[in-house]
């Protein structure tokens, strides 16, 4: 059968076809760093970690801290990589927005689709295929500020329709790939705790020393939707755990830190105090005290989990 543009347009209009790339270019990135839209690298970055800082999940009493956290690392990376792209992309949006779109298009996504027709004789039926490209943010999972966001891989995906008289083919929906950063100290309270929430998706995934390995974790029709009866995506999930190389280690269950330590507090006897990933351990001073050695404190490594036991600390005390 024939399609005209204008159901050509409308099916594009239609909310379940949501998919972004390195950013989103309806969000406003300057406004949620606190700038005035525009702003130059030095104030955007005075602003990044100004919010930072405050937001930090480490130190935030703010109960969705690491939602706002993640905002605010997104914004902060488009804005520090992608700066140029994205706002000739903003401005294209908004000037699509009230030019072309109206009010009938969702505020908080841009669509970027071109059309390919091809007609082919057979028999008597026409068909036509029309592609539909469509970027995806690289962060997003969830919007107005009530999400949680993460850094995400992405790229431009293309869906091709075929219309013909015998009605639409189901077309499988993408994965979705997202990659939550988070600190060490963050992920061994996320393994006491056995679990990590999405606020995009409403949902407690589990979390394991598996997640500490670079392993992809896969959660089954909870990535984009399909069309005309496809089946759902599945929502892959992997952590990359920030590591401060110069203090830590990580081997295998046991954490290897390095504390440097003022010889004021190193007298025979005295108690030090050492704040580990894993939490706070106290170690008192012996008169015969070597600091070339480790000092093994049991259990203050990555928790156990269903499968493996707790590890364990070995801190290295160097005198400055």
């Amino acid at each position: 059968m024939r399609c005209s543009y204008g159901s050509f347009r409308k099916l594009f209009q239609r909310s379940d076809f949501v998919l972004i790339n390195h950013f989103d270019s309806s969000v406003d990135y300057f406004a949620i760093l606190g700038v005035h839209y525009g702003a130059c690298p030095k104030a955007v970055k005075q602003a990044y970690r100004k919010m930072a800082r405050r937001f930090h999940p480490d130190v935030s009493k703010i109960h969705n801290a690491q939602a706002r956290f993640q905002q605010v690392a997104e914004a902060y990376e488009v804005l520090d990589r992608y700066r140029e792209d994205y706002c000739r992309a903003y401005e294209q949006h908004s000037r699509r927005q009230s030019n072309l779109w109206g009010a009938s298009v969702r505020p908080d996504r841009a669509h970027d689709f071109t059309r390919d027709s091809a007609q082919s004789s057979q028999g008597s039926r026409e068909q036509k295929d029309f592609v539909y490209r469509q970027k995806q943010n690289a962060y997003a999972d969830g919007q107005n500020g009530k999400s949680q966001r993460a850094s995400e891989q992405g790229d431009k995906h293309e869906y091709r329709f075929h219309f013909d008289s015998y009605g639409q083919r189901p077309v499988d929906g993408k994965h979705r790939e997202v990659v939550y950063p988070m600190t060490l100290r963050y992920a061994i309270r996320l393994l006491r705790l056995g679990s990590f929430y999405i606020p995009g998706l409403k949902l407690q995934m589990k979390f394991t020393r598996q997640a500490f390995e670079g392993k992809t974790f896969r959660l089954r029709g909870k990535g984009y939707k399909g069309l005309f009866g496809g089946k759902p995506g599945d929502y892959l999930v992997r952590f990359n755990i920030k590591i401060d190389e110069k203090r830590f280690r990580l081997d295998g269950d046991d954490i290897y830190a390095q504390f440097e330590v003022s010889t004021l507090f190193l007298q025979p006897g005295k108690a030090l105090y050492l704040d580990s990933p894993s939490g706070r351990v106290e170690w008192m001073v012996p008169a015969d005290a070597d600091f070339s050695d480790y000092i093994r404190f049991r259990g203050m490594g990555l928790p156990a989990d269903e499968v493996n036991p707790p590890g364990d600390l070995y801190a290295k005390v160097i005198p400055v």
